[in-house]
Order: C-alpha cells, then structure tokens, then sequence
C-alpha cells in the first residue's frame, strides 16, 4: 500500500507498481492501496480512497470501510507499507493491519532524518507503538535515517528499487568518449529539491575554468515547477549553447539518450536512492552525485562514477572531466563490462526477507 500511486508521477509510484507487477508475475495475488483517488486504466487491482485527496491526508480513516474489506477478506498473508515523509494512510493501513494480527512490512523511500520532526508529528494519531512493523529502506542511508526517527526499533534492513537492468543495457558498442563534444545528461522532475539550479552553478564555474576549445552539451530530461526558472537561469549564466531543457521522454527516449551520453549527473543531494541514477548506470554510464545518500550503495567513488560532498567540489570533478577525457573514458570501461551491483534478484531477495521478518514477528509459518 502506498499514499501515493499512479497516475501521479514519481520514483515511489514507479516502484510499487513494479513490484505489484512483479509478484503477479511470479503468481501472488496483489492488491493495492492508495491514496490517490483518480481513476486510471492499469491491469492490476487496485483500491483507491474516496475523492478528495487533502481530507485523506487530513482524515484518512475515512477510508475505513475500503480498508476493512481488503484487510479482513482473511487470506492477506503480508502488508507492504511503503513511506515517504508524510504517508497517513500508510500509517492508518499498517496500524489497521497491526490490530488484526496481519504481518506488515514497511519501506520508507525518502531520507527521515531531514524531516524527523515532520514524520513524527504526522504519525502522532497513530502512534509507532501501534504501528507493529519490520522496517525496511531503500538504500543503507535510507534505513540508517530510519533508525534514528524509530530509535526503538531494533532492526531496519535495506530494499532497494527495482530497475531492469538488462532492459537498459546497450545492445550495441556505444560512442567513444570524447569523440566530438562531451554529452551530459540528467533525469528527473524538475522540483527544487533536485537542486539542478545548484548544478547549473557549478557548470556555469566549471566552464569558466576549462579551454574555450571543450565542447560541451547537457541534456536535461524531465517536467515540473521550476522548468521556466531554470531556463532562466541558463539564459543568465550564459550556458544556453551548452545545455537543454527536453521536458517528458519515455523510457526508450531516455534510454537511447543515455546510450549516446559521457555523463550521468545526479544532481539531488537528498536522494534516499537514486533510480534514475540506476538506470544511468546500468544504460553503461557512470554517474557524477553526492556522497551522503542513497547513490552509495550501487556506485563505487571513482570507478562507477564520481561522488561529491557539495558544490565546490562539484565543480571540480567537472573540470576534471571536461580537461581529462580519458578519465571519462576509463570510468566508462568499467561501467560498460560490469552491471551494477543492485539488480531486480537482489531487491526481491530483500523483500521477501522482509516478509519472513514481518510473519516471523508474529510466529507464522514463513512464506515459500
């Protein structure tokens, strides 16, 4: 279950609905919950909350009745809650679920520590102590934050995305780095807490710094609120030859993008994973990012990628790559002959140990 689902748009509505998909491809029954009340046509069974998504937030027992029937049809062997910063009605669902002695296992896709204060006070009328639940998030710095907010709960594992890697593997030699300009690329909903303006920064000091005779291109892929600030922005830091704004590509855009790209730049600093940055990854590229959050448990500093700690430092590994194309280049062998470390087998492994954990919480038998 989850607050949020499609058709809004973004990282946590993708990954639920890949993992309902997934596990009714393996043969389970699946339902999901939601708060999101809007209609869509998805061959997956899905219960959606009554119209008017702020009394949900506000409310969100007055879902009651739609939640009794799923959870007391009596063959619901798991509930997988899952997240974010303010999720009431995953709150409401697992402390349901708690009362009728339903195993839950929750996943939280955002980085608490940032917001400690707000995730508390939103789960106030329900109670943690109610809330009986394995813990789970969705990279080793996601689960660390949650151990600090929950500080008795005594174990929070790690369940990553999942991303297909083979589907985003090149299936042909892809361009040679530093053949022509160098091609950057970023990915993702154009929304403050992105910080692609503070990219644009250190770009904007990077060229500064760099021979006249460096051709660049940035391709930025992706929709949202701050599209005509960060136009303006380009416009005024003088990088409008250097970087375009693309808005909405589909994934087999994105992914023939990646394959003709140098570069995955992964501009959030507060990713509590990165799927984008993934998917860049497994595509063959590697990934410049921020130490500190979820990327560091699929890139490895200096041989996936580059991980910095601010801006500063951003603008250095720029100028590095941009002056020295065969760092790009030696970056990129690794990138092309190994797949990343987390794949699809290894997410579902984790949720599944999930599981195990949450029935084992009430001594049931553990799930085949």
């Amino acid at each position: 279950m989850a607050d949020s689902f499609a058709p809004d748009v973004g990282g946590i509505e993708r990954q639920v609905e890949a993992l309902a998909r997934h596990q009714t491809s393996e043969g389970h029954d699946v339902t999901v919950i939601t708060a999101v009340a809007d209609e869509m046509d998805i061959d997956l069974d899905v219960r959606r909350a009554a119209p008017g998504r702020w009394l949900t937030v506000a409310f969100p027992w007055r879902n009651h009745k739609m939640v009794a029937e799923v959870l007391d049809r009596g063959d619901i062997d798991v509930v997988h809650a899952h997240f974010t910063v303010i999720s009431p009605l995953a709150s409401y669902v697992t402390k349901a679920a708690s009362r009728r002695g339903i195993p839950v296992g929750a996943t939280v896709h955002s980085l608490w520590w940032q917001v400690t204060i707000a995730t508390r006070v939103s789960t106030l009328p329900f109670g943690w102590g109610r809330m009986w639940a394995a813990w789970s998030g969705v990279s080793s710095v996601a689960a660390g934050r949650v151990s600090r907010t929950l500080r008795k709960v005594s174990e929070v594992s790690v369940v990553p995305n999942l991303v297909e890697i083979g589907w985003w593997r090149p299936s042909e030699p892809i361009r040679e780095t530093g053949t022509g300009e160098i091609r950057l690329v970023l990915v993702g909903r154009l929304k403050k807490r992105k910080h692609v303006d503070e990219f644009l920064d250190a770009l904007a000091a990077a060229r500064a710094r760099i021979s006249p005779d460096i051709a660049v291109r940035v391709d930025v892929v992706g929709a949202g609120p701050r599209h005509d600030d960060l136009q303006r922005q380009i416009t005024r830091l003088g990088l409008a030859d250097w970087v375009t704004l693309l808005g909405h590509r589909t994934p087999e855009q994105i992914r023939t993008l990646l394959h003709e790209s140098d570069l995955f730049v992964a501009s959030s600093r507060q990713e509590s994973f990165g799927i984008a940055a993934l998917e860049a990854r497994a595509a063959g590229l590697p990934v410049l990012g921020y130490r500190g959050n979820g990327l560091v448990d699929f890139i490895a500093d200096g041989t996936e990628g580059v991980l910095v700690a601010d801006g500063p430092e951003m603008t250095e590994a720029l100028v590095s790559l941009f002056s020295q194309p065969d760092e790009l280049t030696r970056l990129r062998k690794t990138t092309t002959t190994f797949a990343p470390s987390v794949d699809v087998d290894a997410a579902m492994s984790s949720v599944y140990g999930l599981y195990r954990r949450a029935r084992a919480m009430h001594r049931l038998p553990v799930l085949p």
